[in-house]
């Protein structure tokens, strides 16, 4: 068979460059996309669509967008699309039997980890949360577990050793394209066999708390700097001054000093650190409330520190 009937499943950034690939594959026929609802963003704003749903618009695909209860409306609409396959990456859906069975091959989901580690909602996170230095790709086909169906292929990635899970994120979307075409293309043409996963070796993901990014100054450096560059830039991290929060968008470890109390500030000419129950962070750049974030030494000029000055946890 020459070409593939597909549709394509996903919500964030993750996942456009590969939308897009499959646009423009000249072998390959998509036929739409599915994402999740429109949202507002901010209190008064206008509901927008994912950025799923902004670049299918923009490539003129049609679009499907499934409503909270809405699965059997969508069921419908690819029924009649004669599918041979189902793309899909990050999607924060559950996929019922009756939806992966519409396509003929069935669903092909792209994961953000080397399975059967890092299954679930947030394996980039948990990537710099421990600290790997190697992650990538899993394509898998889908079943009715949670990434736990066989796995097609797999695709390295090295991880840079300071790097935040927004630059892990950009470097995945950069290497996916490729990889997905590749795999689609051996496994339309009888290329590929599909392998168990070792459930001995299986690890779970949870759906990251939007206050995972609130900061502990008790913890060690190298936790505290890890989850920092992790929540970077979802949830965010953060502490307090005065009961104000203050983002902390960067931070590096540094050298501790003697007797100091967790959270106590030492600022002096362009840096600031902050004391940690082991060691000392050192934070680059913050963002005070109502203004945009900016370097420790810019903050340092309009609101210095006295001496023995305390950060609050968040």
């Amino acid at each position: 068979m020459a070409g593939l009937r597909l549709a394509f499943m996903g919500s964030p950034d993750l996942g456009v460059p590969c939308l897009r690939a499959l646009r423009d594959a000249e072998d390959l026929d998509l036929l739409c996309a599915i994402t999740l609802p429109d949202r507002r963003r901010g209190r008064r704003g206008r509901p927008e669509p994912t950025a799923i749903g902004r670049a299918a618009l923009e490539l003129d695909l049609p679009l499907l967008r499934w409503e909270r209860g809405g699965r059997e409306s969508v069921e419908r609409e690819l029924a009649g699309l004669d599918l041979d396959a189902i793309v899909v990456i990050a999607f924060a859906r559950i996929l019922r039997p009756s939806t992966l069975s519409l396509p003929r091959l069935g669903c092909l989901n792209l994961h953000a980890s080397l399975l059967p580690w890092g299954r679930g909602a947030s394996p980039i996170q948990e990537t710099i949360l421990r600290g790997l230095r190697v992650t990538g790709w899993s394509a898998l086909l889908m079943d009715e577990g949670l990434d736990t169906g066989p796995v097609l292929g797999s695709e390295e990635l090295s991880v840079g050793e300071r790097w935040t899970s927004g630059e892990l994120s950009a470097a995945l979307q950069s290497c996916a394209p490729a990889f997905l075409l590749r795999t689609l293309r051996a496994w339309r043409d009888g290329q590929l066999q599909p392998q168990n996963q070792d459930e001995s070796a299986a690890t779970m993901t949870r759906r990251i708390p939007a206050d995972a990014g609130a900061i502990d100054w008790s913890l060690p450096t190298a936790e505290l700097d890890a989850r920092i560059r992790a929540y970077d830039p979802a949830p965010g991290s953060w502490c307090r001054r005065e009961g104000e929060r203050l983002g902390v968008h960067a931070a590096k470890p540094a050298e501790a000093w003697e007797e100091a109390r967790p959270g106590e500030v030492r600022a002096g000419g362009r840096r600031l650190c902050v004391a940690c129950g082991e060691g000392a962070l050192e934070l680059v750049r913050l963002q005070p409330p109502g203004k945009r974030p900016m370097a420790a030494a810019d903050y340092l000029n309009g609101r210095p520190f006295s001496p023995g000055a305390v950060l609050e946890n968040g």
